[in-house]
């Protein structure tokens, strides 16, 4: 249902923009009304799994400075393809990964 062209467009391509209204167009469908099921199938773990995820995105981006590689004083823009499979996830890509201070250190390292 994700997937369906009929109900998003370009449905396989990131596109925040999609779910706001605009130009007096509604917003396409927000997918967790649909990938965690509806009425008597709904999940039983939706909202412990949707707090679970923004919890460790928000922990991770406070932490953490995320960014493209600079390699040769050269900022590479890597190409993001999706592998096939039920759950799709990104091929390996290049990125960076910082912490943002000594102290988001010392609590990245307090947590190990």
């Amino acid at each position: 249902m994700l997937n369906d062209p009929q109900t998003s467009a370009n449905p396989s391509q990131f596109n925040s923009e999609r779910f706001l209204a605009r130009d007096g167009e509604e917003p396409e469908t927000e997918p967790r009304t649909m990938c965690f099921g509806f009425g008597r199938r709904i999940c039983p773990g939706f909202h412990v799994a949707n707090v679970s995820i923004w919890i460790s995105t928000a922990m991770s981006l406070a932490a953490f400075d995320i960014s493209k590689v600079v390699e040769n004083d050269v900022e590479i823009t890597s190409e993001v393809e999706s592998l096939p499979g039920v759950a799709s996830h990104p091929k390996p890509f290049k990125y960076s990964i910082k912490p943002r201070s000594a102290t988001a250190l010392g609590i990245i390292e307090q947590d190990i």
